[in-house]
């Protein structure tokens, strides 16, 4: 589903001209280049400071069936209130002055050094959008994870997050694997987005190129003398609102080092993710491990990738994996090991 980009605003769309303001395009081209699914967030304006509190549907109104003459009841639907916290992201860029000077570019230089650090950040946003935990550690910001952390059972209901936790066939030996998820995300202001405080470029923020000088230490800890030194700041404040459960549907306990042994069909299980999940008002993308996204690039050919489920498709000028005309997207936050959800 194509989505209102002055709605539902991502880093791309600034780039395009798609989204009215004032923003930095050069740390908008960083993020982009260094990771392109910095293009795929969603990112609204934060209503509470760095904070967002969100209304979450929990019950729909009832309508009244009438005859003539008859008169229709008033209802409300019911409703609660969710604050979502921001965690703030920094990174300082420190580099000699003479490296920076003798390279004959200095502008170039920096933007490479700003480079590495915006594809880290885009990185590490990525790993908390899916395992943050503020139980764990108070300074990000929550993720799915704790959202999907319980696999569906007989008793789920569509009402139920453990209903959009899909659980893979395991081995006979599961305390030797290495568990993986896929991630069906619906992304838009009425599924999940992340949020930001607002006069920033969807959170991102950088500081002027400065000169300081800066004490030189071993890794004993001795100093070892003074540096003069060119740095610039960078910083990414966020956090994510899961509007509507319903949008996302997590594959757990995908066995990577047992895919070929087990000869799992992700199609059926991303199928049951694809008939389950809300689809109104989002934009819908899969995310897996590049170890998984090779496997199952592998197996879709050897199926003959004809057969309407998986096809390799354009996405903004590169040939991308579709299932069900749903792009595919590997990353590499998501080559972790996780605990077994059960």
């Amino acid at each position: 589903m194509i989505l209102d980009p002055k709605r539902n605003p991502t880093l791309r769309d600034i780039k395009m001209g798609k989204v009215d303001g004032q923003y930095d395009n050069d740390i908008v081209d960083l993020a982009l280049e260094s990771n392109p699914i910095a293009g795929h967030f969603v990112v609204t304006t934060a209503n509470n400071g760095v904070n967002n509190t969100t209304t979450i549907r929990t019950g729909y109104p009832e309508g009244t069936w009438v005859g003539y003459y008859d008169g229709a009841q008033p209802t409300k639907g019911t409703k609660k209130q969710v604050t979502d916290s921001a965690g703030k992201l920094e990174h300082l860029i420190q580099v000699d002055k003479n490296l920076i000077e003798e390279s004959g570019d200095e502008a170039a230089e920096m933007g490479d050094e700003a480079f590495g650090h915006c594809e880290a950040m885009t990185q590490e946003i990525c790993e908390c959008f899916f395992y943050g935990n503020t139980k764990v550690n108070g300074k990000k910001f929550n993720g799915l994870g704790p959202v999907y952390s319980e696999l569906c059972s007989a008793t789920s209901t569509n009402k139920d997050a453990s209903y959009y936790t899909i659980g893979a066939t395991r081995s006979q030996s599961p305390d030797s694997t290495h568990l993986r998820s896929i991630w069906l995300v619906g992304w838009g202001r009425m599924g999940t987005h992340l949020f930001a405080p607002k006069g920033t470029t969807l959170g991102l923020k950088r500081g002027p190129v400065t000169e300081r000088n800066a004490d030189v230490v071993d890794d004993s800890g001795h100093h070892k003398g003074v540096l003069r030194v060119k740095e610039q700041f960078f910083d990414w404040t966020v956090g994510l609102t899961n509007k509507d459960f319903r949008c996302n549907v997590r594959i757990a306990n995908i066995e990577l080092n047992n895919l070929e042994t087990l000869n799992l069909d992700l199609g059926d299980l991303m199928l049951r993710a694809v008939c389950r999940a809300r689809k109104v008002g989002v934009s819908q993308k899969f995310y897996m491990s590049p170890q998984t996204y090779e496997w199952l690039c592998r197996k879709a050919r050897k199926d003959k990738i004809e057969n309407g489920f998986f096809s390799f498709k354009d996405f903004e000028g590169e040939q991308v994996l579709h299932f069900q005309g749903i792009p595919i997207f590997q990353l590499d936050c998501l080559e972790t090991d996780e605990t077994a959800v059960s």
